[in-house]
């Protein structure tokens, strides 16, 4: 087993598996401003979206004008600058160069624990099909228990993949601590699977639709097979939540609006990662994977952060649950 980061340390590098980062992709710095723009000048506020590498809907409502027109109704306008690997959106925000970004509920749980000023506002929930563990050609795994003695690899300490790995054998009554779990970046992820340097790989999005698409690989199991609660949370910083609610109010919406268009056609979704760079097989993939939805951060949501935020508890990323209240925007009301 390796040795797990101090806490800090984790929160630090829980995020590079909260967003996979497609190698194709620019990586601009938090001053960066490579990437689309929308949004004209207004008195009223301005909305500056820091947009990931990855197809989510902050990513992909930028091709459309949903985000424009519902934060007009309250008067305000967007910009959208990016696009951004997780950890410098995430520095954008906090350096005051944007004001929302998009990460993972583990991810916004820990950074809310180390008293960060973030605010949630909309969640993207998906089945739990598109995270997962998958076995790697010819390591012989076909269960969770096979994994024994095994290399899985799980991304960041602390992050969806470690999370996926912990809830899996949690669920299944499993010692995962029978399981040696490699910590490996997002870049390496597909070369170490591929090239069977690791047995197996927990990971989501579009590392899960790369393993998935490897000949001879077998998926062992996937989210909504293991009760995980690991989902996609758009946020926004506390100073700007606390000025403009009706502007995260409008976004919700917006996104909303969005979820419903890629409902209607799935395809918006494998276009934002063809743009990016993607190869076939993984975009066909991606393609199987369902819609996922935007929610309210209502009390069922609440409840659920609160759930996910004691089993890292359990498992060990975070020494207590924080407080979650007063980190919510719901967006609904």
């Amino acid at each position: 087993m390796m040795r797990r980061a101090p806490r800090r340390i984790l929160a630090a590098l829980a995020v590079l598996a909260c967003g996979a980062a497609l190698t194709a992709c620019a990586e601009p710095g938090p001053s960066g401003a490579s990437g689309s723009v929308s949004g004209s000048a207004s008195s009223g506020p301005v909305l500056r979206v820091a947009y990931l590498d990855t197809a989510n809907y902050v990513t992909t409502v930028r091709d459309t004008h949903a985000m424009q027109r519902q934060l007009a109704k309250v008067g305000a306008t967007v910009k959208f600058t990016g696009p951004f690997s997780p950890p410098d959106a995430y520095s954008a925000v906090s350096a005051g160069h944007a004001d929302a970004t998009s990460n993972g509920t583990g991810y916004f749980i820990d950074q809310v624990g180390e008293g960060q000023p973030w605010v949630a506002f909309a969640l993207e929930k998906y089945s739990g099909d598109s995270q997962g563990i998958v076995a790697a050609p010819g390591s012989g795994v076909t269960s969770l228990r096979d994994l024994y003695g095994k290399k899985l690899a799980v991304g960041a300490p602390g992050g969806s993949g470690d999370y996926i790995a912990h809830q899996a054998f949690a669920h299944a009554g499993l010692d995962i601590s029978q399981v040696d779990l490699v910590n490996i970046t997002d870049k390496q992820l597909s070369s170490a699977f591929r090239g069977r340097k690791v047995d197996a790989l927990a990971s989501f999005d579009q590392n899960l639709a790369m393993a998935l698409s490897t000949p001879g690989a077998r998926a062992i199991v996937n989210g909504s097979q293991i009760g995980s609660l690991n989902w996609s949370i758009h946020v926004a910083s506390r100073s700007f939540a606390e000025a403009h609610p009706a502007v995260l109010k409008a976004a919700y919406r917006a996104l909303r609006q969005e979820a419903a268009r890629a409902k209607r056609d799935p395809r918006i979704i494998t276009a934002a990662y063809r743009q990016f760079g993607a190869p076939d097989d993984l975009i066909d993939q991606v393609a199987k994977f369902d819609v996922p939805t935007i929610e309210p951060l209502d009390a069922k949501a609440v409840a659920d952060l609160n759930q996910q935020a004691r089993q890292y508890v359990d498992f060990g990323f975070i020494s207590k649950a924080p407080d979650l209240s007063g980190a919510v925007l719901d967006g609904s009301k």
